[in-house]
Parts: structure tokens; sequence; C-alpha cells
């Protein structure tokens, strides 16, 4: 999924984002300053981290990567100490409730940056961290300029490339954590493969033969640079060690910081406890209404046999989004204010990585403002079995399951009439894990509740997701706080969610450099708890199509601050 947010919506340029930098931005007599305030903020924050920019649809940062030499980043410190010092001087009284919480957001978002870079430190430990901005698909997937202004920016964004990876390498600890590095070896190698085999495709579609030139000079810098960075990543395979855990500190800090949810971790592992054994059960009675007697993982397997035919994928992925778009609509489960759609089409080639994916414009795009509905398709090259295979993927429950999520009312409608609506620039730019990804988690759960599919098949597929996603939450904790190897996360996947043991471990493997995977979930036990609260408040007045529009028409704030909007009493248990 892709973030949103504000800027040049009314036809002014961008540079409209920014406030004038010779206002008083101390002063907090008006709604405007306070604007100005938090605008100010921003663009300090996106001069930092220029790629992020580019995401959100903010083009006056094309062509750029991020500065993380040492000079660069005690300069980011001391500029979060500046603004700590700002927000804390604020006369909250003289706030209104929207301009508390936007200053409350930017408070958790500032206090998390200071987190990741003083405490957490993934900058020194682990070899994935700043690999994305590496990723130059933004200039190619979207037509927000014409292909040769694109290009040059690309061009000048791999003209950085070489200095960005000897300023990672620069960071990094002699002794890294094993499957973070090998994870990190496989990525690089992505792009490697993406630069070689993919991007010069890309460059001859220009007719404009200087653009053609740089960008295949760029790209050459590059692919050197990153064939020297692979060859030390290699290098250090020799000193790996199996100690990948943030440990508990940390990862209490990191759900503190980031979602502001501060819950003893045994309290968390509990409730996790409990939601598997829910699950479980669930899992085993719908199994059994579809073979009686059999072993679930069995029957989960045989769903991937009812699948579209390849010639078909797409034309029944828009049906479907039809049917469940018309059944938010009928059931009153969200308000959809408008007729836009998402665009179901192949997965481009440089991001087959993923088998389905929900692209949607940043919320400062104010050109190429359609949202993607990727699938990807088996390649006609492959192997008869091996296409066979793919189509698995895509059974009919499975894919209903994923378009819930990925779709409606899952990312797509969040996305496009949450974040990118959202009242504040604040509240498109900072965005909670817990909130983007337990919205969408809540989604599938929530509709099935509704009705959207009564089938045991499309239950079992849905419940098969929520296994995937609980083992996520407690395998994280208990990696990174608990202290289990990586191979008894592995089995937990294998014996808990049913997976196959490839996929198992690449799950497992995740959890090492992504503790917070455990957000899905939690996301899910946060919002059902609110959910529940505004009920109880509500009454018989209580609209669930009101609450989700109130809901995501916040953006995405962690969940103690979307309590504190949607509740009289907000209270202090989020649990």
């Amino acid at each position: 999924m892709r973030r949103h947010a504000t800027g040049a919506r009314d036809g002014q340029p961008e540079l409209a984002f920014y406030p004038s930098r010779q206002k008083d931005r101390h002063a907090m007599t008006t709604l405007s300053a306070f604007s100005d305030l938090v605008r100010s903020y921003v663009a300090d924050y996106l001069d930092f981290y220029p790629t992020l920019g580019t995401r959100l649809g903010l083009h006056l940062y094309d062509g750029r990567t991020e500065d993380y030499t040492r000079p660069a980043i005690d300069h980011w410190l001391r500029t979060l100490t500046q603004w700590e010092r700002r927000l804390a001087g604020l006369p909250r009284e003289s706030l209104s409730a929207a301009e508390q919480h936007d200053a409350a957001l930017l408070e958790t978002a500032i206090a998390h940056e200071r987190f990741a870079w003083e405490h957490l430190r993934d900058h020194e430990r682990n070899p994935l961290w700043g690999n994305d901005s590496l990723d130059v698909t933004p200039y190619l997937k979207r037509n927000y300029a014409p292909l040769h202004e694109r290009l040059r920016a690309l061009a000048s964004h791999l003209e950085h490339v070489p200095g960005y990876l000897e300023q990672l390498r620069g960071h990094l600890q002699p002794s890294l954590a094993r499957p973070l590095l090998t994870t990190a070896l496989e990525i690089y190698q992505g792009y490697l493969a993406f630069l070689t085999d993919t991007l010069p495709v890309e460059i001859a579609r220009t007719d404009d033969a200087s653009v053609r030139r740089r960008a295949a000079a760029a790209a050459e810098r590059a692919v050197e640079a990153l064939r020297g960075h692979l060859d030390y990543l290699d290098a250090a395979r020799a000193r790996t060690t199996d100690a990948f855990a943030i440990g508990e500190e940390l990862c209490r800090e990191m759900l503190r910081t980031r979602e502001m949810v501060d819950v003893p971790l045994d309290r968390l592992l509990a409730l996790g406890d409990a939601e598997l054994a829910r699950l479980h059960d669930d899992v085993r009675a719908t199994a059994a209404h579809l073979a009686p007697g059999a072993d679930p993982r069995q029957v989960i397997a045989r769903l991937g046999q009812d699948h579209p035919p390849a010639e078909r994928l797409l034309e029944e992925t828009r049906a479907l989004l039809e049917d469940l778009r018309r059944f938010l609509i009928d059931r009153a489960i969200v308000t959809l204010p408008d007729e836009e759609r998402p665009r179901v089409d192949q997965t481009p080639p440089f991001a087959r990585w993923a088998f389905a994916m929900m692209d949607t414009a940043g919320p400062f795009e104010t050109t190429a403002t359609e949202s993607y509905y990727y699938i990807t398709l088996p390649d006609p090259t492959w192997a008869p079995e091996q296409r066979a295979q793919r189509l698995t993927k895509f059974d009919y429950a499975t894919l209903k399951a994923v378009s819930v999520h990925e779709a409606y009312p899952g990312h797509f409608v969040h996305v496009l009439y949450g974040v990118n609506r959202a009242p504040s620039v604040a509240a498109r730019v900072f965005t909670a894990y817990s909130f983007v990804e337990g919205w969408a988690h809540y989604c599938e759960e929530m509709m099935l509740e509704a009705g959207i599919d009564p089938s045991p098949r499309f239950r079992l597929a849905c419940l098969s997701e929520a296994l995937v996603r609980v083992v996520r939450y407690l395998v994280a904790i208990r990696m990174h706080a608990g202290g289990i190897p990586l191979d008894e996360a592995a089995r937990m996947f294998r014996e808990q969610a049913f997976m196959e043991p490839i996929t198992a471990e690449k799950e497992a493997v995740r959890g090492t450099f992504d503790p917070g995977y455990l957000n899905y979930t939690l996301g899910e036990f946060l919002l059902r708890r609110l959910r529940d609260d505004y009920r109880a408040e509500r009454g018989a007045a209580f609209s669930l199509r009101e609450f989700h529009d109130r809901l995501i028409a916040l953006g995405a704030p962690p969940f103690p601050l979307a309590r504190r909007a949607l509740l009289a009493t907000p209270g202090d248990r989020l649990l």
C-alpha cells in the first residue's frame, strides 16, 4: 500500500504545500499559524526523507536520495530536538480538538524518529535498512509527467546510488545477524536484476536521446556500485551471528513510540494465545463442514484447486470487486462518495514479487491519481506445472478474502477515502502500522460477519489468513522479547498456521527484521475494542457505516488518538 497527503489539489503549484519561511512559525494565534507549523515539520521531515516525498506525490523531491552521512544524521537529531521544544511550548488550551490531535500525531512521529535513530539503531545492525531508497519504480509506474522528464529524474536518482550505498556500509557493524544478511543479499540481487534486465527496456521507450544516454550511464554506474555492495555483504557472511532480537525493552518502546501502545508484553501474549485457540477451534469446525474427519491442513490445501483459468483471472477479479463494492453499498458498511474504482491489471514486470497488491497514488499526487490492483499471472515461459501452482494462489475463496483486504473495504477504500482525504497534512503523511494493516485485517472478519459469503470455503480462507497473522504476532514478541530461535518460529508457522515449510521459513525470517508485523493482529484487537466501546456509547443509535466513516476519515493515527477523537470517554484501557 502507498501513503497519501494534500498539496496542490486546487491547481496550485506543489510548493504551495509549504509555509512561507519568512513567517513567525512560533505564533499559534490562528488556524493558519498552526497549519503552517505542521507543514513546516513535514517540510523538514521530507527534506530528510526525499524518496518518501516522491512516493507521496510531491515531485519536487524527484531525483534525490537520502543523505545519511553522520553530519546529516546529527543535524536531523538536532532538528528533532528543536521540534520537541516547539511542540512542548504550544498553548494547548488555545488549540482546537483537531489541532490537538495533529499536535499529538507530530509528537508521536518525532518520538518514533528519535527511538529509531538513537535506540533501535537499525542503520547499524540491519543490512536491509535503507534499501527502499534504491526503488526507482515510482518514476515508471505512474504517468505523472512525460516519460523523458520522469527518466531524467530517475537518472538523477541513480547518480546518487554509489554514494548512498557507501553511506549505508559506513554505518554497519562488522558482525551482522545471519537471517538479516541473507535477506539483504536476496533483495539487493533483486535490485541488480531490475537494473540490468528490466530498466534498459524502460529507458529505450523515450525518444529523447540525451535522456536515454544519461539514464543508461547512471544505471551502469549504479549496477557497478550494487555489485560492490553485494561483494561487501557477501564477505560479511564469515562474521554473522544468530543475534537478531532487539530485546524486550526495545520491543515495548517500539510499540509505545510508534503505536502509542504501552501494554505489558505478557498481556499481549495472553491475548494472542487466546486468539490462536479461538481460530483453531473455528478452523476445525469449518473444515469439518467441508470434509468430516479430514486434517484441516489438507482441507485448506484443497481450496487451491478451485480457481479461475489464467485467461479469465483479471476479468473475474474485476467482477468480484464490483460485487464487493455493491455489497458495501447495499449493506451500509461504509460510504463510497464517488464512482472511482481501482484498475485491475497484470503486475508490471518490475513488481512481480507479489502475487496481488494494491497500488494507490500518493496523497499529494494531482495528475496520475488512479489506483491499480495488480494480479501476478503465471509467466507464459514457465513450465506447465509451475503455471498451475501459481494459479492455486488464486482460488475463488482466497481471491475474495485477499480482495476484501486489499480493495473493498480494505486498503483501497481506506487510502482513497480516508488517508488521502484526511483533514490535515499531518494525517495524510503520518500513519500507524497498526491502523493501516489492522483496518485491512479487521475488514476480512467484519465482512464475514456481515454475510458477504456464508460458504465454509470463504470462512476457511479468511481463517487461514487470520492464523498467519496471529502467529506473526506471537512470533514477533517471542523472538524479539522472549528469545526463541528462528527455527522455533518457523515451526510455529508450520504447526499453528498450517504453512508449507518454505513459506513458513520465509514468514519467520521476515519477523527477524520486521518485528512490527505483529501489528496486523494488534491493530485488529485495538479496532475491535474501539468498535465495542463506540457501540456501547452510542447504544441504539450505533451505525456501523457511521463508525467506519468517522474512523477512516481520521487517516490512520495510532489507536489511542482515534479513541480520543471518537469516544466521549476514551479511557486508558486499549485492549
